[in-house]
C-alpha cells in the first residue's frame, strides 16, 4: 500500500494556491470584477474583487518563492523516514537518500508544482531503490508507492550520472536510469564504498 502524508508549507492554504495558480487567479478577478462592475451594476463589491484578486496572488507568489525550497525539502526528509520504515532499517547503518527530478513549475516561479523522487537506501549487500514516490507542492502532500527493486553491488557494472539522471548498467549488460536534476554526489561515493572492487 502506498505511503503518503501532509507537507507543512506554513502559509494559509488559499494564498499558498493563488501563488502557484496566480495567472487564473489574476484572470478570473478581471472578470468577476469586471462583471460586478459594468453589468451587475455593483461597483464596489467589483472594485473589491478587481484589487483583491491580484492582491491575493502577488501574496501567493511571494509566499510560495520563500517557501518552495523549504516545502521540498521537509517532503523530503518524510519521504525517506517513511522508506526507512518501510525497511525496517537503521538510517544510520543503512542510509536512505533521495533524488528529484522537477515537473511543469508556473511563469515566474523558479520551483516546481510537482518532483517525482526516487528513494534509494544503500543496505550491507545490495541498493534497495524506489522509483515512484513523489513531492505535490501545489497540493501540500508527498507519497511514497509501492514498487521496490534490490540491485545487489556485484550486479553493478557501473554507475555514473549524466544528462539529468543516474544511469546504472548491470553486468548482464540491462540498465536502468533514475531522472535526478543534480548530480547524486553523496549516494554515489557510498555506492563505490560498498561496490567490491575489480580484483575481487
Amino acid at each position: 500500500m502506498a505511503e503518503k502524508g501532509p507537507i507543512d508549507v506554513g502559509t494559509f492554504t488559499p494564498v499558498w494556491t493563488a501563488g502557484w495558480q496566480w495567472p487564473w487567479a489574476v484572470v478570473l478577478a478581471l472578470l468577476l470584477g469586471g462583471n460586478f462592475v459594468l453589468a451587475a451594476d455593483r461597483i464596489y463589491l467589483g472594485a473589491a474583487i478587481l484589487i483583491g484578486g491580484p492582491a491575493l496572488a502577488l501574496a501567493g507568489v511571494r509566499a510560495v518563492k520563500r517557501g518552495a525550497a523549504d516545502a521540498l525539502a521537509a517532503a523530503d526528509a518524510d519521504i525517506r523516514s517513511a522508506a526507512a520504515a518501510a525497511l525496517d532499517s537503521d538510517p544510520d547503518r543503512t542510509p536512505t537518500y533521495t533524488m528529484t527530478a522537477a515537473g511543469d513549475s508556473v511563469i515566474g516561479i523558479d520551483a516546481s508544482k510537482q518532483y517525482r523522487v526516487t528513494v534509494v537506501t544503500v543496505g550491507e549487500s545490495a541498493l534497495t531503490i524506489r522509483p515512484d514516490a513523489e513531492a505535490n507542492l501545489l497540493n501540500t502532500s508527498w507519497t511514497l508507492g509501492t514498487d521496490t527493486e534490490d540491485v545487489p553491488y556485484d550486479r553493478i557494472a557501473e554507475i555514473d550520472y549524466a544528462d539529468g539522471a543516474v544511469r546504472i548498467r548491470l553486468a548482464d549488460g540491462e540498465g536502468r536510469s533514475y531522472p535526478a536534476d543534480d548530480r547524486p554526489t553523496d549516494l554515489l561515493a557510498a555506492i563505490e564504498q560498498r561496490r567490491p572492487s575489480p580484483s575481487t
